[in-house]
């Protein structure tokens, strides 16, 4: 049982990763999902936790992005930023849009123009009202946020620059960053206690729905990256770590997750909007990256988890809007078979649109965004002498 190893520019593929952002989309959809009263008590409280499938984005989201880009952005060209831009872009937007559109005309009645020019434009997670953030298709508030990220990658890297190979002081960033989180969590526990989500000076709007507040998860997430590239890195082989680090470093975050998850006192404490999540999504990422071998990691690498992972973006897009089309929240009026059964063709009805809007929009549209907008690297000059007719 070996550590694998990489060099400082190589990039690190991690299949798993793709796996693991099934379910966090999956945790999403449960969220929205109203439980039936036969479930477990533990069950219906895990349900209703999902929301924090979109720390477990936001946190990966910045992972992988500085797995792939921190090298090139921290000796930045403006053709090199450009490009980075282009890639995001074309990455979230063209099904961001599609997903908007056609809900905006098939399910919402075109019915407020205004607010779907600021949904066009990805705005919405900044607005004070909910109604806005969450208008038209609720899921997309996180795409606006997700595009403050991207924008803020260059900055970051260049404040990350001078400690991107020390691992200590990468420790010390990772835990302010978390220790932050905590504390401005509970300052609104204090200060702002029991305001609703539909109050602009609610923990709701600046903790869960804020694109500024949620730098942390992104901040953290490239901070893990470095961490596992200097662990690949400096790391000795050595069985007998990897044997006790390896179940530490995968199961241990995933059962934690699970058990917060299902904890009764979650509820009563602000830091469940996005602190509490924090901590268990980077160490599972970090052990995912370094041990890819373990039984989690390969469970989450099979064919079949992975191409659920490929579809997770337009899962996760497409899954509200398809559930209001089916009443699914009046299911609960139903037998427990009936709910079960409906639930499932529901989750796999999903899955067929979110693969139908993968391959025949995303991907396509994806390649067409980057191949027309990117800068193309100048070709070298022939070293052969040029001939005449």
């Amino acid at each position: 049982m070996t550590t694998p190893t990489v060099s400082p520019t190589q990039k690190i593929s991690i299949p798993a990763l793709t796996g693991l952002r099934w379910f966090a989309a999956l945790a999403v959809f449960f969220h929205h999902s109203a439980p039936h009263e036969a479930l477990p008590e533990p069950v219906r409280r895990i349900m209703g936790a999902g929301s924090n499938g979109v720390t477990f984005f936001f946190l990966l989201s910045g992972f992988v992005i500085a797995l792939n880009y921190f090298d090139g952005a921290a000796r930045p060209t403006p053709r090199g930023t450009w490009n980075y831009l282009v890639g995001r872009l074309a990455r979230v937007y063209p099904l961001y849009l599609l997903v908007l559109v056609v809900v905006w005309l098939a399910v919402d009645h075109h019915s407020n123009a205004s607010r779907f020019l600021i949904q066009v434009l990805a705005l919405q997670s900044w607005h004070p009202s909910l109604v806005v953030a969450y208008g038209i298709n609720a899921p997309g508030w996180s795409i606006g946020v997700e595009f403050f990220l991207y924008a803020c990658f260059p900055l970051l890297v260049l404040a990350l620059r001078p400690i991107a190979n020390n691992a200590k002081a990468l420790l010390v960033v990772a835990a302010a960053t978390i220790v932050a989180a905590f504390v401005l969590a509970a300052l609104f526990q204090h200060f702002r206690n029991g305001l609703p989500g539909t109050n602009p000076f609610s923990a709701h709007r600046w903790l869960y729905r804020t694109p500024a507040t949620r730098l942390g998860d992104f901040t953290l997430g490239m901070v893990t990256a470095l961490l596992l590239r200097q662990a690949r890195l400096s790391w000795p082989a050595s069985a007998t770590r990897d044997r006790m680090l390896m179940p530490l470093l995968t199961w241990l975050p995933l059962v934690a997750t699970l058990l917060l998850m299902a904890w009764p006192e979650r509820t009563h404490y602000y830091a469940s909007y996005d602190a509490m999540w924090m901590l268990p999504a980077a160490l599972l990422f970090f052990g995912l990256g370094q041990y890819p071998q373990a039984t989690l990691g390969r469970f989450l690498a099979t064919r079949v988890v992975v191409f659920l992972g490929e579809v997770s973006f337009a899962f996760y897009l497409v899954h509200r809007p398809l559930m209001q089309v089916f009443g699914a929240t009046s299911w609960t009026d139903d037998s427990f078979m009936a709910y079960f059964t409906k639930m499932t063709l529901l989750v796999v009805f999903i899955v067929a649109v979110a693969a139908a809007c993968h391959f025949l929009w995303e991907r396509p549209a994806q390649r067409f965004v980057n191949r027309r907008l990117k800068i193309k690297t100048p070709a070298a000059p022939s070293s052969r002498p040029a001939t005449t007719a």
